[in-house]
């Protein structure tokens, strides 16, 4: 039910995204469409599963120390698989070619950095590169490579902030009620940034023209990831490419349950077997009987 409930999330995920680019072809509408409250549970239900996949002892708290070890497993996976010569360290150009490799498998992930350039500001004028600006943030040496060291540092340093500001009982612990009280702040925040950052006169409020503002400038980030041949107009071909693109991402991330999982064993009433053979694990096999030699004659 849990994978099933998972699935249907992502479901109405991907078909939010496919709206983008609807106008090139109808859609027809999915029988299984998930409720604002089905959606919800989707969500509190990979919550808990990512917090007991982080509590590691099972004592219903996240110690600072389980989320450093979390943090390096997801983010140490992304270095090593970045470093390509394997010498622990990550060199701009391999850094490049690994974030082009992301950006042209997930198109998400392209309109979101692109809608921190749009909404970035920087003094010296154009769109700041987040890349370059994440490079800034770790390369501690300035020596404009990443060392395992370095990375492993600013997690370490991330994460000591995270828990001093949402470790409200300062027990050193993260409890189900501090994550959720920690993600309702964060929450908080970014609508406040949201806001200030379309605030162009920091007057306090938005004028028509600032929530225009607001309004076209992630319009404009979306259209230009779905321009992929860059030349200012959306052909029909590169909105069907968009949606291909999107439904071949959502398609990836649905997992069907097995013949033999306990939900559809249970509804078939067959035995594991009846459905897959089971490997016998520390057992034996017999030994066959020998072949008997024919009686001299």
């Amino acid at each position: 039910m849990l994978t099933h409930q998972w699935t249907r999330g992502l479901k109405a995920v991907g078909l939010g995204l496919l709206t983008l680019a609807g106008t090139a072809s109808a859609q027809q509408a999915t029988p299984d469409m998930p409720g604002p409250i089905d959606s919800l549970q989707d969500l509190q239900d990979s919550g808990k599963m990512l917090f007991k996949s982080i509590d590691l002892n099972n004592d219903g708290q996240i110690s600072q120390q389980e989320a450093i070890d979390a943090a390096n497993v997801a983010v140490g996976g992304l270095f090593f698989t970045a470093d390509l010569d394997g010498n622990g360290v990550l060199s701009k150009d391999e850094a490049q070619k690994a974030r082009d490799k992301i950006l042209a498998a997930k198109p998400m992930a392209r309109f979101l950095i692109s809608r921190v350039k749009s909404a970035t500001p920087n003094p010296a004028g154009g769109s700041p590169n987040p890349a370059a600006v994440a490079m800034t943030l770790v390369d501690t040496n300035n020596d404009g490579q990443l060392q395992a060291t370095e990375v492993r540092q600013v997690l370490q340093t991330a994460i000591q902030g995270l828990y001093a500001a949402a470790d409200t009982n300062r027990d050193g612990q993260m409890s189900p009620t501090e994550v959720n009280a920690a993600i309702a702040g964060a929450i908080k925040a970014a609508g406040q940034a949201s806001f200030q950052a379309a605030d162009a006169d920091n007057n306090g409020q938005l004028s028509r023209a600032e929530f225009d503002k607001s309004l076209v400038d992630p319009a404009n980030a979306v259209f230009a990831v779905l321009d992929a041949n860059n030349d200012g107009q959306l052909s029909q071909q590169e909105l069907q490419s968009a949606q291909r693109i999107i439904g071949q991402q959502i398609q990836r991330t649905i997992l069907p349950d097995a013949p033999n999982s306990p939900t559809n064993l249970i509804e078939s009433g067959r035995k594991p077997s009846q459905v897959a053979p089971v490997p016998n694990f520390g057992t034996t096999a017999p030994a066959a009987a020998p072949a008997t030699a024919p009686a001299p004659r």
